[in-house]
């Protein structure tokens, strides 16, 4: 296998002619279209290659001494997304099937290179693997497998519940999601060789009712974080988050806090959310920083207008700039007699809020979502564990002051307030949440 390249099946050295021992230390460079990535771990990611005759290449990426380290996996991550055109270096080992399956080679990746992106032909589209050049026949081929694979082969592995922590069980088996995710079960490229559960073509509506049930069910509990005592079916809409936050803030500070001086910044808020409740609805003065204008909804606008309309309050003043030291500069006078700073899942803003209010001696209080660490990837907790999840963030953020606190709020999805009301409190105390 020295010096091979792949770009089709024809390309792969014959399975006939393979032992159990052939994988090589020869480095294999393969061609194609990467439409499948499959996260097992930090350390650990499948996919699946398309080589240019439609066929599908089983690709491993995984963290080895000398070849991949669990930084240079996250990059890989970044860089490469699904319907790149891609060249990667690796090695061919043999995939050895129980009777029933044919084998396959497996590729495991050193290294790989973009060779064209998919966005920049799609424009705005998301990648489907219909999309992605196989010709008609193998298309229609790969469809009539999957309508027609309800039979479980041998070695399927759709029985073993216990090897498997985020699947569907249906009917005690462990469901297709690739199938049960889309209309008809195209979206499952493996057809009659896929391991899991397809069931009877016929029942395919009712038991994609099913599996979508369960799914949701299923993600509720895994977005329900450690220390949130709360029940995750009884959490109300996110939709609501920005109402519970208000409330909760209310609760915990009182309206004449709130209001005191310049009264509450709001960052990272363009949707104008927050200022609907705290102003609009209560009153409390609030200044919005964000560089994007505002962009109220439809709901938001009417309740701008009767609040117009019946007490004369227009919608609060906007700062289009990012909260950085030289807002900090220009504005001093409204940071220095600000009551809060908080940020409803503000993303970039999230850190720069916490430093700005520790800075000034400021409450502040914030609810953060995304970790961003690719924008940010040189953050480390105190004892040197990479931000790169949501935890780890988190901890982040708690580390920065003695007296910050975190609780959580009683709506789905990210709901792990972080707040310091009093920079003097050495001790931490837990927080009291209303039930909104």
């Amino acid at each position: 296998m020295t010096g091979l390249h792949v770009e089709s099946q024809r390309d792969l050295p014959p399975l006939d002619a393979a032992s159990e021992d052939s994988s090589s230390d020869n480095i294999v460079s393969v061609h194609g279209r990467f439409i499948r990535k499959r996260n097992l771990s930090k350390a650990l990611v499948f996919g699946d290659i398309q080589l240019q005759d439609g066929a599908l290449l089983e690709v491993m990426i995984r963290a080895q001494e000398d070849v991949l380290d669990v930084a240079a996996i996250r990059q890989i991550n970044w860089d490469v997304h699904l319907g790149d055109l891609v060249t990667a270096h690796g090695v061919l080992q043999l995939k050895r099937h129980e009777p029933g399956h044919s084998d396959g080679w497996l590729f495991v990746l050193h290294s790989i290179r973009v060779d064209e992106l998919w966005s920049l032909h799609h424009e705005g589209a998301v990648f489907s693997y219909t999309d992605s050049g196989a010709g008609p026949s193998t298309e229609a081929a790969a469809s009539a497998a999957v309508k027609g694979s309800w039979v479980l082969p041998p070695s399927s592995k759709a029985g073993d519940t216990n090897k498997y922590t985020n699947m569907v069980v249906l009917d005690g088996f462990n469901a297709c999601k690739y199938y049960f995710s889309s209309s008809g079960g195209a979206n499952c490229l493996r057809g009659e060789q896929c391991h899991f559960w397809h069931g009877r073509p016929e029942d395919f509506k009712e038991n994609r009712r099913r599996w979508t049930a369960k799914r949701i069910e299923q993600r509720a509990k895994a977005a329900h974080l450690a220390g949130d005592s709360g029940d995750p079916h009884s959490k109300i809409d996110k939709a609501q988050r920005s109402r519970i936050f208000c409330d909760w803030l209310v609760e915990s500070l009182g309206v004449e806090r709130l209001a005191d001086g310049t009264g509450v910044i709001d960052v990272a808020g363009g949707k104008g959310d927050i200022p609907i409740q705290l102003w609009i609805q209560r009153g409390i003065p609030t200044t919005l920083i964000d560089p994007r204008p505002m962009k109220l909804g439809k709901y938001n606008r009417k309740l701008v207008a009767k609040a117009e309309a019946v007490e004369g309050r227009k919608m609060c003043s906007q700062l289009l700039r990012c909260l950085d030291e030289e807002t900090l500069k220009l504005h001093t006078e409204l940071f220095a007699d600000c009551s809060v700073l908080v940020g409803m899942h503000p993303d970039e803003a999230t850190e720069a809020i916490v430093d700005a209010a520790i800075a000034l001696g400021k409450p502040f209080a914030i609810v953060p979502c995304c970790v961003m660490s690719r924008v940010f990837p040189d953050r480390q907790c105190r004892d040197g564990t990479p931000v790169d999840t949501y935890e780890t963030f988190v901890r982040y953020l708690l580390e920065k002051h003695p007296s910050a606190r975190s609780a959580f709020l009683p709506f789905a999805g990210r709901n792990q307030v972080i707040c310091l009301f009093d920079c003097d409190t050495a001790e931490r105390e837990s927080v009291e949440i209303s039930s909104a």
